[in-house]
């Protein structure tokens, strides 16, 4: 079963298809990036230890022993402690004909049943934790999901807005060539000064550099893109009609308590106060029902001969039951002393607590200034995404102006090629004001803590 959900994953992770959505982008991740994956296994693993704990408490605890073992059987008067059972018992009287080397072979089963019948509150405390474990983990990996959402999408912009940039610099390069090629023909004709020939070359070999550059920034992006979808190749083209058409609608409260960020700290801290009860809970004892089943077998007879003294046989015959015996009751154990050291490990669970209290508000604090934040960047990116068209205009109007000067030859080629980086400035400031715009709404509902509007507008 593993090795079919490795290669499916090895499967998805290798077909990127060759135009690639923010939807798409956003599923892909989420089906195939290790981190989701590890957070989903965390909570099969903690459902699992929830299970675990409440079997403990719900089945009885069956054990079986057996035994066959070669020894002597000396004996003496006295009492021995079992020293956690390093120390080995002999059953039987002391012998008449005092101690000797000879030694049988015996056997000994048990099966041992116990239930807790009684546990004080240990059962409850014990399941309240392992809830507060599900609900921790399950939150961890909400908040896992809904962060990686953000960062596929924030990448997904810059490739956008890099790939753009790129056919920016293409169409600039294209411009500058072919002005070059006017440039160098007037001027081996002798119609244009040499030097302004040389200039237009100058620039094109600029345009070509800003070409590559620009080349390797989109493809760095889209790799960077690619490993947040689980690997595969970048080799891809991005929807980006939506994002450079049109403006998102900013209509967002300041609601932050829906941040899974700010969930799994909550979670956090209600799993640590959990835990701090149950510690509590620990040292109190439970009572058993306890039933067992043993029986035995011995190479020593139970009868003596006339001097009194038990017979003995060293052959296997030993190893034959016996003796059979069966007991019911209830017990107890109470390690009372466990209270001073429980009292300290609670005390110390309650400043781990305090501990994720502070956390919590410090995220909260972030949070916060992260909200504002967005605020203030959408309202300086609107600003901009209105100037941006006003600029692209103007831009290109001088181009035209430039370019006719130049024609007419009314200017040098300084000022026309001072339009064309005007221009090339302007194209570029244009893609990067809408994207913006989008960036500054994405980073508001970040902080909000739900991304579905912006989703939903840039369908």
């Amino acid at each position: 079963m593993l090795a079919a959900v490795l290669c499916s994953q090895q499967a998805v992770s290798q077909q990127m298809p060759k135009v690639l959505s923010l939807d798409e982008a956003i599923n892909r991740s989420v089906e195939t990036y290790p981190s989701i994956r590890a957070k989903l296994a965390e909570i099969q693993a903690s459902e699992s230890e929830a299970v675990a704990s409440r079997v403990g408490y719900s089945l009885p605890a069956i054990s079986f022993q057996a035994q066959a073992l070669y020894a002597t059987s000396n004996q003496v008067r006295g009492t021995f402690f079992p020293n956690e059972g390093t120390a080995i018992p002999t059953s039987g009287g002391i012998k008449v004909n005092g101690y000797t080397s000879d030694a049988v072979w015996s056997s000994f089963s048990t099966l041992l049943g116990s239930y807790k019948l009684v546990n004080f509150g240990k059962k409850k405390a014990d399941e309240t934790v392992s809830k507060a474990r599900i609900e921790q983990a399950n939150a961890d990996y909400e908040r896992e999901l809904f962060e990686h959402k953000v960062e596929v999408a924030d990448a997904y912009l810059l490739t956008l807005v890099f790939q753009d940039a790129f056919k920016v610099q293409q169409k600039n390069f294209d411009r500058i060539q072919a002005f070059y090629n006017v440039i160098h023909a007037t001027a081996a004709a002798g119609l244009r000064p040499g030097v302004d020939s040389s200039m237009a070359a100058a620039e094109v070999s600029k345009a070509s550099v800003m070409l590559l550059e620009s080349q390797k920034v989109a493809d760095q992006q889209k790799i960077r893109l690619a490993e947040l979808l689980g690997g595969g190749s970048p080799n891809y083209e991005l929807v980006s009609d939506k994002f450079n058409a049109t403006l998102p609608v900013y209509n967002v409260h300041n609601i932050r308590e829906g941040n899974p960020l700010l969930k799994f700290y909550e979670k956090r801290i209600g799993f640590s106060m959990a835990k701090t009860q149950a510690i509590r809970k620990s040292y109190l004892p439970s009572i058993m029902a306890r039933g067992a089943l043993w029986s035995r077998g011995s190479g020593i007879s139970d009868r003596t001969d006339e001097a009194g003294n038990f017979n003995y046989s060293s052959s296997l015959s030993g190893l034959k039951f016996r003796a059979y015996d069966y007991m019911t009751g209830l017990t107890t154990l109470w390690n009372i002393s466990d209270v001073f050291r429980t009292k300290q490990q609670a005390r110390s669970q309650q400043y781990l607590t305090e501990s994720y209290q502070q956390q919590f508000n410090e995220v909260r604090l972030r949070v916060d200034g992260q909200m504002q934040t967005a605020d203030l960047q959408y309202a300086s990116a609107l600003k901009v995404v209105e100037q941006a068209p006003v600029q692209l205009s103007a831009a290109q109007a001088a181009y035209a102006q430039a370019d006719a000067r130049y024609q007419a030859g009314l200017s040098t080629v300084v000022e026309l090629t001072q339009s064309i980086a005007l221009l090339n400035r302007a194209e570029i400031d244009q893609i990067v004001a809408h994207n913006n715009v989008w960036r500054a709404l994405l980073q508001k509902l970040a902080a909000v803590g739900d991304i579905t509007d912006f989703l939903n507008q840039a369908k």
